[in-house]
């Protein structure tokens, strides 16, 4: 659900001076190790071959344009996850070399259906065992929040559910829906409490929803479009 509860910085401190030359040697190769190569704005045939080459490892990101939009942030905070890389949603210049993008996100299960590793906070489909589609997501934030007349928690659940319902509000013209906690993108509920895999306009690399698994809306639909999550389909928390 598509309300921030709170925001969350990460602050990295670097500091030390010059020890000796073997120390100054190693501080200049670790700043060109991170320069960043492509991040969002950049364009051009290096962040098409990027975008080209993250959607044949199961990155989606659309179709690659050499533009670097949200899209392609979004699926590069999805290859990060995926690897255990810092979430930066940028390329440098380590992650460039590494060869990490031509490798697909693991699936842990091997079942078909949807992943969802809230460590990683990472989302799968996985079919025969092999990971199609690796998605940003963020689930709850596990803070509590006032609901109607009392209080919840913030918890994405863990174990096997399955997709049963779509909102009876959502129509053809009208894809968004609004509930006590916010608005959701075409969202398909697999909990009787209401949670949901859903579209939103906020899809930060950490766990910021009371609950629901967020993805952008051109994730959701794609998805959607895809047959990857009709009614019935499996969805495995863990």
């Amino acid at each position: 659900m598509t309300i921030d509860l709170s925001r969350r910085s990460l602050i990295l401190g670097a500091g030390g001076g010059l020890l000796a030359g073997g120390a100054s040697l190693a501080t200049t190769e670790s700043a060109e190790a991170s320069t960043i190569i492509m991040k969002i704005g950049s364009t051009g045939a290096r962040v098409l071959h990027y975008q080209r080459v993250l959607t044949a490892s199961g990155y989606w990101l659309g179709t690659p344009d050499g533009s670097f939009g949200l899209l392609t942030q979004q699926a590069t905070y999805a290859l990060q996850k995926a690897h255990g890389r810092a979430r930066t949603g940028y390329v440098d210049q380590a992650l460039w070399d590494s060869g990490l993008p031509k490798v697909r996100a693991t699936s842990r299960l091997k079942l078909d259906g949807i992943e969802v590793d809230l460590a990683k906070q990472l989302l799968m489909v996985v079919r025969g065992g092999v990971v199609q589609v690796a998605l940003n997501t963020s689930t709850g934030n596990g803070e509590r929040f006032r609901y109607y007349n009392g209080w919840a928690t913030a918890i994405t659940p863990k174990g096997t559910f399955r997709v049963f319902r779509k909102s009876t509000t959502e129509t053809s013209t009208n894809s968004w829906v609004t509930g006590p906690l916010g608005s959701m993108y075409k969202p398909r509920f697999f909990t009787s409490s209401g949670v949901a895999i859903h579209g939103s306009t906020s899809i930060p690399p950490y766990p910021a929803s009371h609950g629901c698994c967020r993805l952008s809306t051109a994730a959701q639909d794609h998805l959607l479009g895809s047959g990857y999550l009709g009614i019935g389909t499996d969805v495995r928390i863990y």
